[in-house]
């Protein structure tokens, strides 16, 4: 524990799934993390669980990321890691992509991300002693390989994937680490209208499991939040534009 003991964090889609995972772990070791979230009564919930402190925030609003940051360094002084965690998952064929659907999915997943680099950077270029700081972006194996009827999100989260190399590049010498994490299927909710469609849930659940080469589905907390922690702590100061996989062997071969 203590790990992230003194930073100052924001953590985006910090109501549940993956960024709820990750503010747990981050508040565990030490950090002090803000949340946000269009999830109003569920962010603060998970706000006032884990002694965080909860924001409303559309991440494809430039506005509110200018409003967002100016309450956290108005607060502090200064931002060490940004976490770009909210994103919205869709599937829907090619050929049948509503423009409107396509938009929605890439305003999220993409230009959210892209607005969180921006004015993230800017802040960190500004913290005090040019202490730098860490982006972590959520991407996806989807955004490493293309999946069936994912033609928006894959897109989305193959456009993170490139978008934090070239984040990375620029802010280098400003001592700002750009990274991006990959999840294969971890158990959040966004597995739940899957699971609640299938004929059989637990069936359903067995198969994916049983699909994945270590044989159970990531823990968000655990698995994630464990990354996020490392990329966001000194033990990883030389890694920057890196893609790290976690997946548990998902996308290292064909299933048996």
């Amino acid at each position: 524990m203590g790990r992230l003991e003194g930073q100052i964090t924001l953590i985006t889609g910090g109501a549940s799934g993956l960024g709820k995972g990750i503010a747990q772990r981050f508040t565990e070791e030490g950090a002090t993390v803000y949340i946000t979230d269009i999830q109003v009564d569920q962010g603060q919930e998970v706000a006032d669980a884990l002694s965080a402190t909860f924001l409303q925030q559309n991440v494809a609003s430039e506005d509110e990321w200018i409003s967002t940051l100016a309450q956290v360094t108005k607060a502090h002084g200064r931002l060490d890691t940004l976490v770009n965690n909210a994103g919205i998952f869709n599937n829907c064929p090619v050929d049948q992509m509503p423009l409107e659907e396509w938009q929605r999915v890439i305003d999220v997943n993409l230009t959210g991300v892209f607005l969180g680099c921006k004015h993230g950077v800017a802040t960190l270029k500004n913290n005090p002693d040019g202490i730098g700081g860490s982006i972590i972006n959520l991407s996806s194996v989807t955004g490493l390989r293309g999946q069936i009827g994912g033609t928006a999100y894959s897109a989305s989260k193959a456009g993170v994937h490139i978008l934090t190399k070239s984040v990375a590049m620029e802010t280098a010498k400003l001592k700002i680490r750009c990274n991006s994490i990959h999840p294969g299927i971890i158990d959040t909710p966004i597995m739940d209208p899957a699971f609640a469609a299938a004929p059989d849930p637990a069936a359903m659940r067995a198969h994916i499991e049983g699909y994945l080469p270590v044989g159970y589905m990531g823990d968000p907390a655990h698995d994630i939040g464990n990354m996020a922690v490392f990329l966001a702590s000194d033990e990883s100061t030389y890694i920057t534009g890196a893609e790290l996989l976690v997946d548990g062997g998902m996308i290292s071969g064909l299933p048996q």
